[in-house]
């Protein structure tokens, strides 16, 4: 089966919702990896190491949960999900990386 007639398949709020999903990974991933990298710093300069600690719970917290979220409405908004968090993580990884080096 060709990629046309699957996409001509989907419905208009169906495509809506997956595009939804892909900016709210993208968000999601932009500050999930943003945050990781506030802590490591945290980290280096010598704060609160269980302060630090609590927040990766509760950022760790909220990926497995948001996630969890998308993989009930199915394979296709888990997948925008997920490819977002990895887009989101491009951009963090671009911005910083130029900082760390």
């Amino acid at each position: 089966m060709t990629p046309l007639p699957v996409l001509q398949s989907l419905h208009g709020p169906l495509v809506a919702e997956i595009a939804a999903f892909l900016v709210a990974g993208f968000a999601l991933g932009f500050a999930h990896f943003g945050a990781l990298w506030h802590h490591a710093r945290q980290l280096v300069e010598g704060s609160l190491w269980w302060r630090t600690a609590a927040l990766a719970l509760a950022r760790f917290s909220l990926l497995i949960g948001v996630l969890t979220l998308a993989s009930l409405q199915g394979p296709g908004p888990l997948l925008a999900m997920t490819l977002g968090l990895l887009a989101g993580r491009a951009v963090v990884m671009r911005r910083f990386g130029r900082i760390a080096e």
